[in-house]
C-alpha cells in the first residue's frame, strides 16, 4: 500500500471549482496528529426568581481542524520531493498555498484538505512555523508547521439548507441588544414582512424595542 500524504488544494471560490494555479501542496512528512472540534452555542432564558437559567440552543459554530507538527526536513534523512529546494522555500510555498492574499477575490483562498478518509473544506485561520535545526550559516534545516483551519460552506448549499428547515419549524430566538422584530423575521424567514404576525402571537408591546433576553417564537409560515 502506497503512503498517502496530506494534500491541500486552494481554490478561488467556496464551491471549490476554480483551482488556483500552482495551488496544491503535499505535507513533506505527515502530521503526527490532527484534531477536530465543534462548539455548540446556548443562550440563557431567565425567569423571575429562577436561580438557574434554562439554556436554549442558538446554533452550532463552525467546525475547526488543527493539523499538528507537519515536519519539514532538509538534512537528507528523508527523501525530498523533486520540487523541494530547501526548508525556507517549502515553508513559503506552504504559506502561500493556504493563506496568501488574492487580489482577484479580495481574500485568502478556500481550501480542501484530504488525507485518507478525511476531506475538509475550509479556510486558514492560523499558520504557525517553528524552526528547530540550523546550518552553521543560520539557514534552517528543519521546521514544524501547525495549521489551524475553519470549515466553510458555499452559499448555494447554505441557502438550500435554510429553505429546507427555517420556515417549516417553530424557532425560538433569544433577543440580543440591537435586535428588532423585522430584522429577526428577515433572519428566520428571509422576509421582514411577517413581523406584525410574530409580534401578535408573542404578545409583544413593541416590535422595535425588544429587551435583550426576551424569548421570541417564530411559527411555521402558512402555505
Amino acid at each position: 500500500m502506497s503512503l498517502s500524504k496530506v494534500t491541500i488544494t486552494s481554490y478561488e471560490d467556496s464551491n471549490c471549482t476554480t483551482e488556483i494555479p500552482d495551488g496544491v501542496i503535499e505535507a513533506f512528512i505527515n502530521p503526527d496528529n490532527y484534531s477536530r472540534s465543534v462548539k455548540v452555542k446556548y443562550s440563557p432564558m431567565k425567569t423571575i426568581n429562577d436561580p438557574q437559567p434554562t439554556l436554549i440552543f442558538t446554533g452550532i459554530q463552525d467546525e475547526a481542524l488543527t493539523l499538528g507538527k507537519i515536519i519539514v526536513d532538509g538534512t537528507g534523512v528523508v527523501p525530498k520531493p523533486k520540487s523541494f529546494k530547501d526548508v525556507d522555500s517549502y515553508v513559503q510555498k506552504f504559506q502561500d498555498t493556504v493563506c496568501k492574499y488574492i487580489g482577484k477575490t479580495h481574500g485568502t483562498p478556500y481550501l480542501k484538505v484530504t488525507w485518507g478518509k478525511l476531506s475538509f473544506v475550509c479556510v486558514c485561520n492560523s499558520f504557525d512555523v517553528k524552526f528547530t535545526l540550523f546550518n552553521p550559516d543560520g539557514s534552517p534545516l528543519r521546521a514544524e508547521i501547525t495549521l489551524g483551519l475553519t470549515s466553510t460552506e458555499d452559499f448555494s448549499t447554505k441557502i438550500k439548507e435554510a429553505e429546507r428547515s427555517s420556515p417549516d419549524l417553530t424557532h425560538l430566538r433569544i433577543a440580543k441588544a440591537g435586535d428588532t422584530l423585522p430584522l429577526m423575521c428577515y433572519q428566520v424567514y428571509g422576509n421582514s414582512a411577517y413581523y406584525l404576525d410574530v409580534a401578535r402571537k408573542n404578545k409583544l408591546d413593541s416590535v422595535f424595542d425588544i429587551k435583550p433576553g426576551t424569548p421570541v417564537y417564530f411559527y411555521p409560515l402558512k402555505k
